[in-house]
Order: structure tokens, then C-alpha cells, then sequence
């Protein structure tokens, strides 16, 4: 099973394309969470400056995505200090949110190696199959990250018409590739009429 795990924060501004710098400060402090297959660290959201930062304030969070079994291990950055972008930011309480079985599902980034969006909705297409999961989708706006293989593309992406069984299946493995740097991460979203 796996299971999301809601961190407040305290911090001030944060990198829009901050993924990267992040998961790199969680492995310092839990060095075995680079190697967790089920590992995954949702975007942070915030209000965009308008100059590539996101103004953090106190409903921001720091969410995670891990097996239940290192729930505990994961508590342990509870009251920890990473830097990204140069600033500081407190991590603090930290509580678990269950998966939901709610669709459709919604994903800020999926990445599968693929720049353009066509081959991209046949990357997506093709890991559906694989994976036995009935869903219809819709591509959102490209996005470039910045990965550990240098900046690639990535799409955000809406899963809809999905079964519950197949639901909660695709949020416990994700999609694509950069699964810890926020990348294929699904989330129940309300309606399939917007992409982010």
C-alpha cells in the first residue's frame, strides 16, 4: 500500500521548477528515499511571482508519496531545515492522506523521455496498456524540468472514465519517469473541463 504524507512548511519563496533541488534535500536527510521504488514528492504549489518563484504562505504544503511501511522514517523530517533556491524553508508536522478512489485524476508533470506531445500521448497510450488500466486522457501544457539527465519535457496530463480499481492503481505507481522530482504523480482532480 501506499500512502501520501502532508508536511506544513515555512518558507517565504520557492523556484516554480523546484523538484529537483528538492528531492536532493529529502535524500540528504533520508538517504534511503532515493532508492524507494514507490517514492514520490509532489509539487509545491504557491502564487507565481511572475519571475520563475512561488510565494509560499501558511497553507502551503510539502507532500510525499512513500509505501506505508516508512511512514515512520518519513516523520523523521518533521522539524528539519532544507534549502532550495538559497532560502530556508522549515519542514513541520506531518500527517498521512490516504489515497482516494475518486477520479478523474489530474498529474502537474508527466514525463516519458518524448518531447513532442504526439509521441507523448503514444508514450501514455502505451504505458496504459502495460499497465491493464482502461482511461481516456487529455494533454496539457509542456513543461520544461530540470532532472538529474539535465531539462526535459513533460506534459501535464488528465486521466478520466478511469475505473476506481484502475484509479487507485495508477495513483500507487504514477506514470513516466522523475517520479521523485514531482513528475507522474496523480491526484483526484473535479473536473476534466481545465488543465493546468
Amino acid at each position: 500500500m501506499v500512502t501520501d504524507v502532508q508536511f506544513d512548511i515555512r518558507g517565504t519563496l520557492l523556484p516554480i521548477d523546484h523538484g529537483y533541488e528538492l528531492f536532493t534535500e529529502l535524500a540528504r536527510l533520508l538517504p534511503w528515499f532515493a532508492d524507494e521504488p514507490l517514492g514520490g514528492v509532489h509539487a509545491i504549489h504557491g502564487a507565481d511571482t511572475g519571475h520563475g518563484e512561488l510565494i509560499l504562505n501558511r497553507r502551503t504544503k510539502l507532500m510525499v508519496r512513500v509505501a506505508s511501511q516508512r511512514v515512520p522514517d518519513l516523520m523523521r523530517l518533521s522539524g528539519q531545515t532544507i534549502h532550495i533556491g538559497g532560502r530556508a524553508i522549515e519542514i513541520g508536522t506531518g500527517k498521512t492522506r490516504p489515497l482516494s478512489r475518486h477520479t478523474p485524476l489530474f498529474a502537474h508533470c508527466v514525463a516519458t523521455g518524448s518531447e513532442d506531445e504526439l509521441d507523448f500521448s503514444n508514450d501514455i497510450m502505451r504505458l496504459l496498456d502495460e499497465m491493464k488500466i482502461d482511461s481516456h486522457f487529455i494533454c496539457g501544457k509542456r513543461q520544461a524540468i530540470r532532472t538529474q539527465d539535465g531539462v526535459v519535457s513533460g506534459f501535464s496530463l488528465m486521466l478520466h472514465g478511469l475505473p476506481m480499481e484502475h484509479s487507485f492503481l495508477v495513483q500507487q505507481q504514477g506514470l513516466g519517469k522523475y517520479r521523485k522530482i514531482g513528475c507522474g504523480i496523480f491526484i483526484p482532480h473535479k473536473s476534466i473541463n481545465a488543465l493546468t
